[in-house]
């Protein structure tokens, strides 16, 4: 029988522009707009500068997004990586943020091999595919393990693989290497601390580096997931889900699955805050006498969900479900990155103290908040996870230009960026012949 990688490595080797529905190669590129745009945005920011700093000196073909800087493909898709996951606010998929992960992997490569438009987006495909196909096959690595870590270096070992021309044996070893190498866990978001944010941007470079390996010969178990000893059975005790991570592969692409963050905080906080801001118009915050809000398990137990005071950091805020929620009750401006370092805002914090936060106990995925105001008022608002943060093409767009500032300029510290220049060349990327067009438009000349 056909191994895991096996049937990923034939997939990989079939995707082409022409091969995929045209909504297919759609979604593909409003999901680069979107995290291209997160990327501009996060320049100055923390974690972005330690990685730079990290691997100062790289010199090579790869440029880094909004700067000047061009760097080995390897240390290229670290910083990217880190650029776009910044802020909190690049998109999601199966507990991964398949964007950052993969789309750096797919312009750096690009970039060294001086190819195609149509090639880089071919490769952005496969990747998302494959982040999200690695931890359906092994869901019970949550919450003990950080998807974007364990899948996303699969993921973005699936964009190298592809981007590298690699044949089927080859990519296979590239994936199983891949699976080798994935790490991440979540207690940085415990502790607020930067090492959860690194991840992504190491995941990228190491899935990357996999690729590169088994170009150069380096060789992998064509059962590195469901072997006894393989990556299914390390991080989730058991192969028992290696069906779904082939199941429907080539006709159903999960790209399309994929969500966006309208707000720069965690995933499981998206929903909350959403539901608080149905209910936030039609009451008087300061009349809240109780909140409850209930939640599946996997959004419950994801690390940092339960937060409290005292925050520490913008990490600790940004995850918490009782800070967001209680900034969406009263009417805050929840969309600004900014607002997460007002840690000691008093109305924040006086409210989150009456959020109770409750496990559903099974993850039938939706989510119930319930607001009891001054003379036992109920106000009720309930969702599915997520089910707020499908984008439409409309929606990334208003949300590129709010990041990245009026036409002709760009937000984040650094040079202007044409913005409007990058939108137009992105949404139509099949078109272009060298990906340069774009990583010019993307890199500063100071």
């Amino acid at each position: 029988m056909k191994s895991v990688s096996g049937h990923w490595a034939d997939f990989i080797q079939g995707v082409n522009v022409k091969s995929v529905p045209p909504k297919v190669l759609e979604h593909a590129k409003v999901r680069m707009l979107d995290v291209i745009g997160t990327g501009l945005a996060a320049r100055g920011l923390k974690v972005p500068e330690l990685a730079r700093a990290f691997v100062a000196g790289s010199s090579g073909p790869a440029t880094i997004i909004g700067h000047a800087d061009r760097m080995m493909p390897i240390d290229a898709a670290l910083v990217n990586a880190t650029l776009m996951n910044g802020r909190s606010e690049d998109d999601f998929l199966r507990k991964s943020h398949p964007g950052a992960l993969t789309i750096p992997s797919a312009l750096a490569v690009a970039e060294e091999m001086q190819l195609s438009g149509a090639a880089v987006v071919a490769g952005v495909i496969v990747g998302y595919e494959i982040v999200g196909r690695a931890f359906m096959g092994a869901p019970g690595m949550l919450p003990r393990f950080r998807a974007s870590g364990v899948a996303g270096t699969v993921g973005a070992a699936a964009t190298g693989a592809k981007m590298y021309g690699l044949d089927t044996s080859k990519t296979m070893n590239a994936l199983g290497a891949a699976a080798c190498f994935a790490h991440g866990f979540g207690q940085g978001f415990l502790s607020g601390t930067t090492e959860v944010k690194l991840n992504v941007g190491m995941a990228s470079r190491q899935g990357l580096s996999a690729a590169i390996l088994a170009k150069l010969g380096a060789t992998a178990s064509a059962v590195a997931f469901e072997g006894d000893a393989g990556y299914f059975r390390a991080f989730s005790n058991t192969a028992e889900h290696a069906d779904e991570a082939i199941r429907d592969l080539g006709t159903r692409y999960l790209i399309e699955e994929t969500v966006y963050k309208e707000c720069p905080i965690c995933i499981f906080t998206q929903t909350p805050v959403a539901l608080a801001r149905q209910i936030a118009p039609k009451i008087d915050a300061s009349k809240i006498e109780r909140i409850v809000l209930t939640a599946p398990d996997l959004t419950y137990t994801n690390p940092g969900y339960l937060n409290d005071k005292p925050y520490r950091t913008h990490l600790q805020a940004a995850i918490s479900a009782r800070f967001c929620t209680a900034a969406a009750l009263l009417g805050m401006p929840v969309e600004s990155y900014e607002l997460y370092d007002q840690l000691e805002e008093a109305r924040v914090l006086a409210l989150a103290e009456k959020i109770e936060l409750v496990n559903r106990g099974v993850d039938n995925e939706s989510l119930d908040l319930e607001v009891t105001v001054q003379g036992g008022t109920i106000h009720r608002a309930s969702g599915v996870e997520h089910d707020t943060l499908f984008p439409t093409k409309d929606k990334v767009l208003a949300k590129f230009r709010r990041l990245t500032g009026p036409p002709g300029a760009s937000r984040g510290t650094g040079p202007v960026i044409d913005t409007e220049k990058v939108l137009a060349t992105i949404m139509s990327l099949e078109e272009v012949d060298d990906i340069r067009v774009l990583t010019d438009l993307l890199r500063t000349a100071k």
